[in-house]
């Protein structure tokens, strides 16, 4: 049985198509291998130590409803019958401090929302080296939010960036007596800005404590250390 004309024509050019497409699954295969090889053998970019601003959450955990709510005592209170008539009863009493518990809640996520935005216009002027700016934006997110290592660490870096120094351990201070006293940032940023103020006394007690209250961070440390050595604020 012959062949329908045409045949053999269609069937090379089926076959010459598939391997086109044969070979151009094979290079990318290739391709994609050399790039795995290359990220395995290049080494990372290292960052300036002192453009890294912390981008993580800057909401502090606290204690929320600090109006602790204790039904079980204001139940076991004892009723003063001599009190005056217009005295709210416990029940009215309860709903009130709920409320009141409710709407601080609400109010704080509002200064929250107002802070995070703020913080972020901050972070924005810090990469684009607008160190003044980044303190504005920093400093207008305090005012809604005081209790955030984040926000003080930022701003710390920003004031060091224009060489202010004393201004930026005010700030690492800050964070260390009244906030969380174990902020390796905090601890780090002081240490760097005694540095830069010839200060080794001070720098010198800031890393000791850094590494007393961050046992497990004694790599991260070393790291900072070694860029400290070749890098300026």
């Amino acid at each position: 049985m012959n062949a329908a004309p045409g045949f053999d024509e269609d069937f090379l050019e089926f076959e010459s198509k598939v391997t086109q497409v044969m070979k151009l699954l094979e290079d990318i295969n290739n391709a994609n291998k050399k790039e795995d090889e290359d990220s395995l053998t290049k080494k990372p970019v290292q960052k300036n130590l002192f453009d890294d601003i912390d981008e993580n959450n800057f909401i502090v955990t606290v204690k929320e409803n600090r109006t602790v709510l204790n039904r079980s005592a204001l139940d076991n209170d004892e009723v003063d019958t001599k009190t005056t008539n217009n005295q709210m009863d416990k029940f009215t009493f309860m709903q009130q401090l709920e409320k009141d518990a409710e709407e601080r809640t609400k109010a704080r996520r509002e200064r929250e929302r107002l802070a995070q935005h703020f913080r972020t216009l901050g972070n924005e002027a810090f990469h684009k080296k607008s160190y003044e700016k980044a303190i504005n934006m920093y400093t207008k997110a305090m005012e809604h939010i005081r209790d955030s290592p984040i926000l003080y660490n930022n701003r710390a870096l920003a004031y060091m960036k224009l060489k202010n120094y004393k201004r930026g351990i005010m700030d690492c201070d800050y964070v260390l007596n009244k906030l969380e006293e174990k902020n390796i940032r905090s601890w780090l940023y002081r240490a760097a800005a005694y540095k830069r103020l010839g200060d080794e006394k001070n720098f010198e007690t800031s890393i000791k404590l850094a590494r007393k209250n961050n046992p497990k961070k004694g790599d991260f440390i070393d790291d900072f250390l070694e860029k400290l050595k070749m890098e300026s604020i």
